[in-house]
């Protein structure tokens, strides 16, 4: 690619701009988790701390990735995605440089922000930016920068905190202040020219309400009993926010949640398949590393080597997705991929105080395939049965669905893990908490079975025929424009 900009290289700049953002996001949710015992001994951050390094991240995406997403369509995807590329970089400042555990969570709410913005508008420019002829290569690339992000993760932040764990941090800045800089340089502006300039305010403030009175007395079990006064109140508080959030979504013009897409069975279902899979994804990848360090003794970078089995599996999967889908239909291979999930946690459950990583390497590994037959599929599950008009918003609530589910599932898991830990000790603390997440797959498995419907044989969605008219590409782009 030539470092002059043409109108003939433009959109691979483009491209390469977006990437940027895609990149740190997915090493983002790989690295971090790496370096908490390290965090935990230099800021002497506690464990309910630790918790919210995480859970602070998930909620602002969880809660702002829909508005975002909206805001790019109103104001421009260009200015939204670059605006979300140098808040996220400050984020990454401040928790570099964070001097307690309240400076880092401080930092991770700031880059929860920024991701919120990256998340939904990094493949719409991509898309935007390509010809109908181009955008299978392109969306394929995209694709790949994003499975190996996640691959490498591990590795790459286990030799950063062997290092300095805030290095973690200050890796994004560089890569991000480039991304900014190709996005001013080189990429055109593009907004969609028929969207209304309506917020759904009340519903943004309620569900940030909901999700903070419902997670943080979980997050903090630790130090707050959960039938403590400030904990029912909270639990209260957060029911009361749900149905007040619900109310204000059936009558609002542009919600930020569309119930009725829940009507929809195959919608339901892989919806259902993400909030499981995604929640304990998450809640693997913050007490795995933290075992494997702690308990077991390795260093960080071993670690991430170790830790490579649910993630690495991903690269390889993935490129066979779509062949996987047409052959056995996604029904059959996302409820095949969460068995295999499901048998991966029960492993993962029988850890005890003299078991090592003979036993859990079964189980990542389990765990990882779960992750290759089931990430790829779920988004064409969930939009085969949708109405096209539909499509934008139901991408949408599909990608705040998953990063809800990490930060619920993370809460509740944290929660009956450190009411554990102080009487059983680490391993079998978290030998047990996994037991939560046990029949929260299973649940999902039984719903993805259920709801989950094979539909008629098409590319997987980096793969659309360079013949697909305008309408298939616009529908193709609404839907995987929130595809992490």
């Amino acid at each position: 690619m030539s470092l002059r900009i043409t109108d003939a290289n433009r959109p691979w700049w483009t491209l390469f701009g977006a990437c940027t953002g895609l990149f740190v996001l997915m090493l983002d949710s790989t690295i971090v988790t790496l370096a908490l015992p390290a965090i935990r001994t230099d800021l002497d951050a506690s464990a309910s701390g630790l918790q919210w390094v995480m859970n602070a991240y998930l909620l602002v995406i969880a809660a702002f990735v829909v508005t975002a997403g909206r805001l790019g369509d109103m104001f421009g995807r260009r200015l939204m995605f670059t605006i979300g590329l140098a808040i996220f970089a400050g984020g990454s400042v401040l928790s570099g440089a964070a001097w307690s555990q309240d400076a880092i969570i401080g930092g991770r709410l700031v880059q929860g922000l920024g991701a919120a913005m990256l998340l939904p508008l990094s493949l719409a420019i991509v898309c935007d930016a390509f010809s109908t002829e181009q955008q299978p290569r392109a969306l394929g690339i995209w694709a790949s920068i994003s499975a190996i992000a996640l691959g490498v993760g591990p590795l790459i932040g286990g030799v950063l905190v062997d290092l300095d764990w805030r290095l973690i941090f200050w890796i994004n800045v560089p890569i991000l202040a480039l991304g900014v800089a190709v996005m001013l340089v080189a990429v055109r502006e593009t907004r969609d020219e028929t969207s209304t300039h309506e917020l759904d305010y009340a519903g943004l403030v309620l569900i940030a309400s909901s999700l903070t009175a419902l997670v943080l007395p979980l997050a903090e079990a630790a130090n707050w009993a959960l039938d403590s006064t400030q904990s029912v109140v909270l639990f209260a508080a957060a029911a009361v926010f749900i149905v007040a959030f619900w109310v204000v979504e059936h009558r609002v013009r542009q919600p930020i949640v569309d119930f009725e897409l829940f009507r929809n069975g195959p919608y339901f279902g892989a919806t259902a398949a993400a909030f499981g899979l995604v929640g304990t994804y998450w809640s693997l990848m913050f007490l795995e590393p933290q075992y494997l360090q702690g308990t077991l003794g390795y260093s960080a970078t071993t670690a991430g080597i170790l830790i490579l089995p649910i993630t690495v599996p991903m690269i390889v999967i993935s490129p066979l997705a779509g062949r996987l889908i047409a052959r056995l239909g996604a029904r059959v291979l996302m409820t095949m991929g969460m068995v295999c999930g499901l048998a991966g946690l029960v492993i993962l459950a029988q850890i005890s105080k003299t078991s090592g990583y003979a036993l859990v390497l079964p189980g990542y590994l389990l765990f990882g395939i779960a992750l290759g037959f089931v990430y790829a599929p779920m988004s064409t599950a969930a939009m085969a049965a949708m109405p096209r008009q539909k499509s934008g918003i139901a991408s949408g609530v599909l990608a705040m669905n998953r990063v809800l589910a990490g930060a619920v599932a993370l809460a509740v898991t944290g929660a009956v893990f450190q009411d554990l830990l102080p009487s059983h000790g680490f391993a079998i603390a978290l030998a047990r908490s996994n037991w939560v997440l046990v029949g929260l797959l299973a649940i999902s498995t039984v719903l993805t079975w259920l709801f989950v419907r094979s539909a008629p044989s098409l590319p997987s969605d980096a793969r659309l025929p360079a013949s697909a008219d305008a309408e298939t590409l616009r529908h193709h782009q609404h839907h995987c424009r929130f595809h992490l």
